[in-house]
């Protein structure tokens, strides 16, 4: 992985200086919640609501999600209007691991809604819970991956070992020097000005 600005390659240490967050390349989790959330997650797979989907996924991408190597792509500073963006450093085939959303699992704030950095942690499809994954202070490669309505990403969950993971894999072939983008869904955009196309 590499990290460029103004066509210069940076350190890990120069970009997390550069842009004021620690990197982190999984989820941790506030200790006071995790045991409630294993244990609710156990509770959900006994009940069957834990889908088939999800289990698939996080078996299909376990050696992934364990090993959480960085994929061949560049976070490269694009411009004032979009800031930093994810570029292939290679082709892509559709359906490869690009990424887990990481950063701290805690307690969700009403003051989650004007974070843009904010992902709702789900234990299961369709389950609401009021947890949340914050990236703002800290996180990984998927703080840096733009919008798109015609996304090349698709962002999906994903359970491994009763802990739920939001992925992010191609969801179509993606070529060297195209810029990675998912769908970050109407829920984000809401109380925002419209995303500024790709």
């Amino acid at each position: 992985m590499l990290f460029q600005k103004d066509n210069q390659v940076l350190s890990l240490k120069e970009f997390q200086s550069l842009t004021g967050a620690p990197w982190v390349s999984k989820l941790f989790f506030d200790p006071k919640i995790y045991p409630k959330l294993l244990k609710t997650a156990q509770k959900l797979k006994r009940a069957g609501e834990i889908s088939l989907a999800q289990l698939w996924l996080g078996r299909y991408f376990q050696k992934e999600l364990f090993l959480l190597k960085d994929p061949d792509v560049a976070i490269r500073w694009l411009n004032s209007v979009l800031g930093w963006g994810v570029i292939a450093l290679r082709d892509f085939r559709k359906m490869e691991f690009i990424t887990e959303y990481s950063g701290l699992v805690r307690k969700s704030v009403r003051r989650d809604r004007k974070n843009a950095y904010c992902f709702e942690y789900p234990i299961a499809s369709g389950v609401k819970t009021s947890y949340t994954i914050d990236a703002l202070e800290q996180g990984g490669l998927a703080r840096y991956i733009n919008h798109s309505s015609n996304p090349n990403l698709q962002s999906s969950l994903a359970t491994l070992e009763d802990v739920g993971h939001i992925i992010l894999y191609t969801k179509k072939a993606i070529a060297k020097g195209d810029q990675l983008c998912y769908d970050y869904g109407p829920d984000y955009w809401a109380g925002r000005p419209a995303p500024v196309p790709l």
